[in-house]
């Protein structure tokens, strides 16, 4: 389930929000409805409607790194940093997505695309965009790490 929530991340157009809405307001609730539409309001810079999809999933996943780090980015944007620091710190701590098999699937699941000019080139997008997600969970969790690291910091120097 998890690749292909990673798969739907690099794939999925923001023209299937509405449907992906529906899919997660529906019970019982699928986890990939829900992540989907969480991560596309996410770049949508709907922070309150992505973080209340991110929750939802946290409630059926609690170590789900995708749902962390939309949480902690998302408040971190409210300006609510104590919030996002702790959603930071169990970031840190989760399981990280493993790329190089998403790529794979990813790449697998296009590669009738490589049969015309024009599907070589979405092939060529779909791996790009595979990276670029890539690229930016470790910057994400970069973040995660100075975040804690300087919340840590200045409770230290506030203790002495």
């Amino acid at each position: 389930m998890r690749i292909l929530e990673n798969c739907g991340r690099v794939m999925a157009s923001e023209s299937i929000l509405p449907t992906l809405d529906r899919a997660a307001d529906e019970q019982p609730t699928s986890p990939l409805m829900i992540m989907m539409s969480a991560d596309l309001h996410w770049r949508r810079k709907e922070w309150d409607r992505a973080i209340e999809l991110a929750k939802r999933a946290l409630e059926i996943k609690p170590h789900h790194s995708h749902a962390l780090l939309i949480l902690m980015n998302s408040h971190g944007h409210l300006g609510q940093w104590n919030v996002a620091y702790q959603y930071a710190q169990r970031l840190v701590h989760a399981k990280q997505t493993n790329w190089t098999v998403v790529n794979l699937v990813c790449a697998t699941l296009a590669i009738t695309n490589l049969l015309t000019a024009s599907g070589r080139e979405r092939y060529r997008r779909t791996l790009q965009r595979c990276e670029e997600e890539a690229k930016g969970d470790r910057d994400n969790l970069r973040l995660a790490q100075d975040l804690v690291s300087k919340h840590g910091a200045a409770n230290d120097t506030v203790a002495v």
